[in-house]
Order: C-alpha cells, then sequence, then structure tokens
C-alpha cells in the first residue's frame, strides 16, 4: 500500500510540475503589433479591436489586437468564455448561468435582455409531433425575469433545427429559423411569438431548397452573427453550385430581403455579374455592403436597403505587394466597412464610411519581430469602450 501512495505522489508531482510549465509558456508568450498609416486618419485605429485568431508557423493563437496592446486569449481565464459575453455574464450573472455562448440565440436592447433556446434531440422526432422553445426574459428596468416555453408542432421530419436571429418589435419577439430536415433539404421558417400570450402568433416557411446530387443548394445569412440587438432587415441569399466540381463554381444566386418590422419578403437584385462575382456581403443597419476583388483593385458596393437603391461604388487600388485576393476578413460594424488583406510579409487594413461611400484609413498591420510568415483570421472588429 505505502508503494501505491508513493506512486501517487510522484504523478501528482509530474502533473503540477507539467502544469506550472504550461502556464508559464503560456503567460511568457505575448504579441505586440503595429498600425502604420498609409492614408486617411489615426483615431480610426486609436480604439479599433480586431478579434480573430493567429496563425505562425505551427502556432495558433486567440487574440485581441489593439493600437496599443495585444491580448493572447489562450489562457484559463478567456477562453472558456468568448469576448462578446463578458461584459454581459459581468452585468447578469444569474441570468447567464448556464447559458450557451452562441450568439444567434439572444437579443438584447437598452431595456431587455432575450435568450431563446432550441429544443434537443429534434431528429428522434416525427412530422406531427410536437417540441418546444423556452424563453428567458430578463426586464432590465424592472429587474424582473420570466421563463416561459413555447410549444409547436413538426410538418415535416427533422434532423436539427437551429435559431439564426431574434428581434424583437414592440411586444413580438420574431425568430428566424432553420430546419435541416430528414431528407437533406433545408428550410428558413419565421416564428411569431406574442410575449404578452406568451404563445405563437405565426410560423410559415420562407424558403425551401432542395439538395438533388451532384446539385446542390447553401442558404447564407449576411447579418453579422456577433450582432444582438435590434435589425429591421435581414438579407439572405441561396446558392445554387455542382458538389463534384473540385472549384466550387457557382451556378446562380438569387438574394432577398426580410423586413422583420412587415414581415415582407421582397428580391434583391445586384449589379449585373456581382451576384456571382461577390466575394463578401454583410448587413450593416440600413445598408447592404457586397465586395469583390479584381487584379488591381477593390470594389466594394453599398445598398440602401429602406430606399432600395445602389450607390456609386468605391473602388480602391491594391496597394504595392498585396498578394491575397480572396477577401476572407470583412467585417460591418457601426456605419464601417473593415477589410484586412494579407501583404507579402504583413497586412493591409481598409476601413470605409459606408453611408458617405469614402476611405476613412488605410495602413499596415504588422507584428513585431516577427520570424516567418504569419496570418490573421479576424472574426470581428469593434471599438474599445471606457
Amino acid at each position: 500500500m505505502k508503494k501505491y501512495w508513493q506512486l501517487l505522489l510522484i504523478v501528482g508531482v509530474i502533473i503540477v510540475m507539467v502544469s506550472i510549465h504550461y502556464i508559464q509558456v503560456a503567460n511568457a508568450k505575448s504579441y505586440h503589433f503595429t498600425f502604420d498609416k498609409i492614408s486617411g486618419d489615426d483615431k480610426y485605429v486609436d480604439s479599433l479591436l480586431i478579434e480573430g485568431n493567429l496563425e505562425e508557423g505551427m502556432e495558433y493563437s486567440s487574440v485581441i489586437i489593439g493600437k496599443d496592446k495585444t491580448t493572447l486569449v489562450d489562457n484559463f481565464k478567456y477562453q472558456d468564455v468568448p469576448l462578446l459575453f463578458r461584459d454581459l455574464i459581468d452585468q447578469n450573472k444569474n441570468f447567464m448561468r448556464g447559458k450557451s455562448f452562441s450568439a444567434s440565440n439572444y437579443f438584447e436592447d437598452n431595456t431587455k435582455l432575450v435568450y431563446v433556446e432550441e429544443p434537443n434531440e429534434t431528429w428522434k422526432l416525427n412530422k406531427g409531433d410536437s417540441y418546444s422553445y423556452r424563453f428567458d426574459l430578463l426586464d432590465k428596468v424592472k429587474n424582473d425575469r420570466i421563463t416561459f416555453d413555447i410549444q409547436s408542432k413538426l410538418n415535416k421530419k427533422v434532423n436539427w433545427l437551429t435559431v439564426h436571429n431574434i428581434t424583437v418589435v414592440n411586444n413580438e419577439v420574431k425568430l428566424l429559423v432553420r430546419h435541416y430536415l430528414d431528407n437533406g433539404d433545408e428550410e428558413f421558417y419565421i416564428v411569431i411569438i406574442d410575449l404578452n400570450k406568451q404563445q405563437i402568433v405565426s410560423e410559415r416557411s420562407i424558403e425551401t431548397v432542395t439538395n438533388d446530387e451532384p446539385l446542390y443548394t447553401n442558404l447564407e445569412i449576411y447579418n453579422q452573427y456577433h450582432n444582438l440587438g435590434y435589425e429591421k432587415y435581414l438579407i439572405y441569399s441561396t446558392t445554387l453550385y455542382n458538389a463534384e466540381e473540385e472549384v466550387r463554381n457557382i451556378i446562380s444566386r438569387q438574394f432577398k430581403v426580410v423586413n422583420m418590422e412587415t414581415n415582407e419578403i421582397t428580391p434583391l437584385e445586384l449589379p449585373d455579374g456581382l451576384e456571382i462575382d461577390m466575394q463578401s456581403g454583410t448587413v450593416d443597419n440600413n445598408y447592404f455592403v457586397a465586395a469583390r476583388m479584381t487584379d488591381t483593385d477593390t470594389w466594394i458596393y453599398r445598398y440602401n436597403i429602406g430606399q432600395q437603391r445602389w450607390l456609386e461604388p468605391i473602388t480602391v487600388p491594391h496597394p504595392e505587394k498585396f498578394v491575397n485576393k480572396e477577401m476572407n476578413n470583412t467585417y460591418g460594424y457601426n456605419g464601417k466597412f473593415y477589410v484586412l488583406n494579407e501583404m507579402e510579409k504583413d497586412f493591409v487594413l481598409q476601413i470605409f464610411d459606408i453611408e458617405k461611400g469614402t476611405t476613412l484609413y488605410e495602413g499596415i498591420l504588422s507584428k513585431k519581430d516577427a520570424k516567418q510568415k504569419y496570418f490573421i483570421w479576424a472574426n470581428r472588429f469593434l471599438e474599445q469602450t471606457e
């Protein structure tokens, strides 16, 4: 028995020493980035934070890049809680306890915080079976909280379903829900719930796509995942392509606008060729921003959704040593459109005013003391507030 205790003690000491080593290594790792202006105003990067992932050789890190400080979030304090939810947890500890960190399941404004949980194990259900959404609402003015379930029935057999967007209009909660059907097809539903009566007002399918090999249709939403607030308009597309081709060549792509106030759905016509050539799309308030790149320029197209008109496109030539034309890092936020693209060594950051169609800032984002090629995958751009 004494030998077993000695063995357990040795194993315990080894585990502690290894843990201390890795904690020290993680704490010792630090990054520093600089913003070197090419044109525009430095004030647009003074409070800018870029949340994303850094790849350097065989190392992958989650980082928050700022002008004065870059924070490594690969540590025990931050890795379990995304940045988006830290303030929510600090301000609403009891409400947030036990909830998932999926932005699509939340809505927040100045007076209320809403969480909607989808039903579990829907693949076990059959057509006609009942399922329920769990609603948790916090009245931030009265500090009151109510929880209730909303019942519905399946009209088709599904594998699972997910909530993609939540908004509140007057006293109604409106959900955009995607059904992944048992036969491989997909459907978008708009579900409207009366908060006073705590019951469904309506539930209707707004889009159905069928998938017959080798042709496949993809449903894509262009509203920002990280936006928990009110959005009057949702924009989505259905894209048809041949799944057997090595390169995903788009056969056709159609866009639609959903007015969440009136529940109207209207087609959105893009400028000639853009529905195929578009590499990036995002909704920011009253605007839809679509972008593409040519060998020489970046083209940014702006659509005023309320006025239903396209504005004059923004055209910006590529800087020297520009190498990547895929537009992987774009983001619409607070009236600005951010584009971060790869150069031979570093990255070029461009910030545009969506409404005015002007370039606010262009500069080089570089990692200090970089010893090898690195890559940045930006998930979100935000402005730091004190």
